[in-house]
């Protein structure tokens, strides 16, 4: 039987041409999971604790995706000017499955917005917008989504590290918020060339990892990105 791994999504935070709200999830990260030989269920918000509990009963692992700015109110900050479109309800949301998932030692991958949630929802902290920072390298690259952007280097002690066979690739890279500060129960696992934390996971055995690239766009390019949904699997199970 293959290991089901629960996506989240919901909807667009605003109405289209049409005045229509419309839901969505990207189908790039659910056939990278299911290439590596998984069972996908897409998994749409739900507010009520017992509910989620229930859903995270019924899968092995959970997939959190990119997506909109998380609202700064979740870590107490006021909106900076640069700020793009954010999505409270899902913020609420995802906050809460991500906390019951690292509770309950579910296997968790976060990826881009992912990680940042991640993050947020167990205490750290984001930069709301890289550029006004005036120290990093573009992290908004201007090509197609399957090319890389700059390098992620590997800290030589993490433990996802293991999951690929270099500890330096190129990654693409779609991000203009990061990651300030980590909570107590991550570590860093790897940099870009600028000192912005690219990668985290729990500091304990258990499989709970968010990175800030796309590995989804870039599996039909990059080895590392397949090993990275490959490796996942291979938690799992």
């Amino acid at each position: 039987m293959k290991k089901i791994v629960g996506m989240t999504y919901s909807d667009l935070p605003e109405r289209d041409e049409q005045m229509k709200v419309r839901t969505y999830c990207g189908r790039k990260y659910y056939v990278a999971l299911q290439n590596a030989g998984l069972d996908v269920i897409l998994i749409p918000p739900h507010y009520q604790t017992d509910s989620v509990k229930r859903l995270l009963s019924l899968i092995d692992g959970l997939l959190l995706p990119g997506g909109e700015d998380i609202d700064p109110r979740f870590q107490g900050d006021d909106p900076h000017p640069a700020l793009d479109m954010v999505n409270p309800l899902r913020d609420e949301f995802e906050i809460e499955i991500a906390k019951l998932a690292y509770e309950k030692k579910i296997p968790t991958l976060g990826i881009c917005r992912g990680a940042q949630l991640m993050t947020v929802a167990l205490g750290g902290s984001l930069y709301q917008d890289l550029p006004s920072c005036g120290k990093f390298i573009q992290h908004r690259q201007h090509g197609p989504r399957w090319g890389t952007c700059h390098k992620v280097t590997f800290d030589d002690n993490s433990a996802l590290k293991n999951w690929f066979s270099k500890s330096e690739f190129y990654v693409n890279s779609f991000h203009h918020q990061g990651i300030k500060s980590i909570p107590d129960c991550f570590s860093i696992a790897a940099l870009s060339p600028d000192g912005l934390i690219e990668a985290v996971e729990a500091t304990d055995n258990r499989i709970f990892v968010g990175v800030q690239w796309h590995p989804e766009e870039l599996v039909d390019h990059s080895e590392f990105a397949a090993q990275l949904f490959q490796s996942f699997a291979q938690k799992i199970a």
